[in-house]
C-alpha cells in the first residue's frame, strides 16, 4: 500500500475525457442547462471495467425512474478486516458550474484539458470538481491492479446535482434514501470537494430567497404618480442585510474553525422586465443566497428573516417613513409591495468535531506528505447532506486539493503536484485507519 502513487498519464488521461465533457455536465437549470452526469460516471466505468468484472470493485450506478441521465455511482472495494468497519470517499462530483468562454475572459478554452508551464492544469472542473474523480478513479484501479485490499472496505461516493438545488430522485439525497449510505454510519467519512488541502473544518448553511417588489410603473417625468419597484427593491434588500447583520452577528467559534467568512446574506440576481430609460419599472424580482455559519440555526434564522420581511411590508402599508428608502406611495395613495420567500428548505452546515480520530489522520497524513503541518481553515461554501451524515455519528472530515482561487471562477486551474499529493494523502488514509 505504501508504494502507491499516483498514476499521472491515467489520471490525465481521465481528466481530459471529463472535461471534454463539461459542456454537457453544466448546471444551471434556469439557464437551460441540465447536466447528463451519466457521461461522467461511463468515463469511471469504463476505466474501472476490468476490476468490476473481477469483482474487486463492486459499482452501483444510483438514480430513479426518470433521472437515468444522472446518476451517482457508488463504488465499493470489501476490506480485509470484516470488523473493522467502512471508511467513505464522498462528495467528488460529476456536473460543473456553467462557463462562458468569452464573456469571461477564460485564457484558454474551459472544455478543454490545457496542461501549462509547471504542471498547471486548466479547464472547467479541474478543481471543483473533476480532479478529484479522476484521482479517486486512479486510486480504485491501482487498489485493484494490485490486489491490495485496505483493513476497512472502502466506499467511493460520486455523485451527480452538487452545483444546484436538491431534487428528488438524485444527488446524494437519492443515494442515502436508498440505503447505500448506511454502512457508513459513524465510520470516518472524508468529503472531497475542497481545496488548498486544509483540513477544511466548516463549512456554512445555504438558503436561497426571492423578493417581488410590485410598484407602480409611468412615465420617469411624471415620479409623483409612480413607485419604482427597482429603487424600491434594492433599498428592501439593503434594510434586510442590516437587519441580518444585527440579527446574526459574528461568534467567537467562527475564530476557533478558522472561518474566512462570517455569516453573510445578499442579493446576486435582479430581474426587470423594463427595458426603456424613460419608463419606472413596476415589477423587479431580487433573488440571493444566505450563508450560514453552523453556530446559527438555519431555521430559526428563515423565520427571522421571513418575519422581518413581513413586517416590513406591514411598515409601507402604515406609509411608515423608513430611512433609505425613495418613494413607497404615489400622490393618489396607491403603495409598493414586499413579498417575500425562501426558496426550498435550505442546506445546513457544519461544524467537523475537532478532537476526532478522523481529524488527527487527516493532519498527519497531510504533514506526512507535504513535509509541514497543514493550515486548517473553514469557508462558507455548502455542501449537501454532510450535517446529516455527522448526527448518524459520522466522523465527517473535508478537504480536497487544487486552487480555492479559482473555485466557480473563470480560468479555473490546479497544480498537477497538488493531485499527486491528494493521492498520497488518501493512500495515507487508507494505511492508518
Amino acid at each position: 500500500m505504501n508504494a502507491l502513487a499516483l498514476r499521472e498519464d491515467r489520471f490525465l488521461d481521465v481528466l481530459r475525457r471529463l472535461i471534454a465533457l463539461t459542456p454537457r455536465l453544466q448546471n444551471n437549470p434556469g439557464a437551460g442547462l441540465v447536466p447528463e452526469e451519466r457521461l461522467a460516471a461511463q468515463v469511471v466505468l469504463d476505466t474501472l471495467a476490468p476490476h468490476i468484472q473481477s469483482g474487486f470493485i463492486q459499482a452501483e450506478s444510483l438514480a430513479a425512474a426518470g433521472n437515468e441521465a444522472r446518476p451517482c455511482l457508488v463504488l465499493t472495494v470489501r476490506g480485509q478486516d470484516a470488523g473493522a468497519g467502512a471508511l467513505g470517499f464522498v462528495g467528488a462530483h460529476f456536473d460543473v458550474v456553467p462557463a462562458d468562454e468569452k464573456g469571461e475572459g477564460w485564457e484558454h478554452s474551459p472544455f478543454a484539458l490545457w496542461e501549462g508551464p509547471g504542471g498547471i492544469l486548466y479547464g472547467r472542473g479541474v478543481t471543483d470538481c473533476l480532479g478529484h474523480v479522476a484521482v479517486l478513479t486512479d486510486l480504485l484501479a491501482q487498489l485493484a491492479e494490485r490486489g491490495e485490499r485496505p483493513r476497512r472496505t472502502l466506499k467511493v461516493v460520486l455523485i451527480s446535482n452538487e452545483e444546484s438545488t436538491g431534487l428528488p430522485g438524485l444527488g446524494l439525497g437519492y443515494v442515502a434514501e436508498q440505503g447505500r449510505l448506511k454502512e457508513l454510519v459513524g465510520q470516518p467519512v472524508y468529503w472531497l470537494d475542497s481545496a488548498n488541502f486544509g483540513p477544511t473544518l466548516g463549512t456554512g448553511g445555504i438558503a436561497l430567497w426571492e423578493l417581488k417588489v410590485t410598484g407602480v410603473g409611468g412615465h420617469s417625468g411624471m415620479p409623483q404618480n409612480c413607485v419604482n419597484a427597482l429603487e424600491l427593491g434594492m433599498a428592501a434588500s439593503l434594510e434586510l442585510a442590516r437587519f441580518f447583520r444585527e440579527r446574526f452577528p459574528p461568534t467567537e467559534d467562527e475564530k476557533r474553525w478558522g472561518f474566512l467568512s462570517s455569516s453573510s446574506l445578499k442579493a446576486t440576481v435582479v430581474e426587470a422586465p423594463n427595458t426603456k430609460e424613460t419608463k419606472i419599472p413596476s415589477d423587479v424580482t431580487l433573488r440571493g443566497d444566505v450563508r450560514l455559519t453552523p453556530f446559527h440555526d438555519l431555521k430559526e434564522m428563515q423565520r427571522a428573516v421571513t418575519d422581518f420581511m413581513l413586517e416590513l411590508d406591514a411598515r409601507l402599508e402604515r406609509d411608515e417613513a423608513i430611512p433609505g428608502f425613495p418613494r413607497t406611495r404615489t400622490a393618489a395613495g396607491k403603495r409598493g409591495t414586499l413579498a417575500f420567500r425562501f426558496q426550498g428548505s435550505g442546506t445546513e452546515g457544519i461544524a467537523c468535531r475537532l478532537d476526532s480520530p478522523g481529524l488527527q489522520a487527516l493532519k498527519e497524513a497531510i504533514e506526512q506528505v507535504r513535509g509541514a503541518a497543514p493550515t486548517p481553515f473553514s469557508l462558507t461554501g455548502s455542501l449537501p447532506l454532510v450535517r446529516d451524515l455527522q448526527r448518524q455519528g459520522c466522523d465527517v472530515q473535508i478537504t480536497g486539493f487544487g486552487e480555492m482561487a479559482y473555485y466557480h471562477a473563470p480560468n479555473e486551474q490546479a497544480r498537477l503536484e497538488d493531485f499527486r499529493q491528494g493521492f498520497s494523502i488518501l493512500r495515507e488514509l487508507l494505511v492508518r485507519l
